[in-house]
């Protein structure tokens, strides 16, 4: 679920992005010969850059649910998610250089900063975490993990060879 998250992010915040960017330097695409969105179809560039920016806001709410960061990252992710989409509503009803800039202008910094509240929601929500849900420094945490079938019983087994300590011989464990 992580990684669909963050590759969504990575996937739909880059058609913003090249189309936005594409849109102001569409004519130097039309002169090299180049079938770009942003020159055979103006609408259709604005419309994919909205639709994937609307796409970002249920993506971001559902990272809390994946664990990997405080709910408050949710409310966070919308009101920057919302920003982004209402520059790429303005693209999609107005295309043009100022419109386009804007958004390309934006992109560039959407991801740090969207980055940098998924990690301050991290530390927060391991801040705050109680005993329970601090898994690593539970004693218990291997055992919960692994089945006693799996993991040793005791911590001589994971090494064979046995070191005696009293007679200082070090000997083999029994094949």
């Amino acid at each position: 679920a992580v990684v669909s998250t963050q590759s969504g992010h990575y996937g739909r915040g880059q058609f913003p992005h090249f189309n936005s960017l594409s849109f102001n330097v569409r004519q130097d695409y039309c002169r090299a010969g180049y079938n770009m969105m942003s020159v055979t179809d103006v609408a259709l560039n604005a419309r994919v850059s909205l639709r994937n920016t609307a796409a970002l806001i249920p993506l971001c709410m559902a990272i809390p649910f994946t664990g990997i960061s405080h709910c408050s990252f949710s409310f966070y992710s919308v009101v920057v998610n919302t920003y982004f989409t209402y520059l790429a509503w303005n693209f999609y009803k107005s295309p043009n250089k100022q419109t386009a800039r804007e958004l390309f202008r934006f992109s560039l910094v959407y991801l740090p900063i969207l980055f940098g509240f998924l990690a301050i929601g991290y530390a927060f929500k391991e801040r705050t975490a109680t005993s329970e849900e601090k898994h690593h420094s539970d004693k218990h945490y291997m055992k919960d993990l692994c089945p006693s079938s799996v993991l040793p019983a005791s911590a001589d087994q994971l090494c064979p060879v046995s070191h005696k300590a009293s007679s200082g011989n070090v000997t083999s464990a029994p094949s």
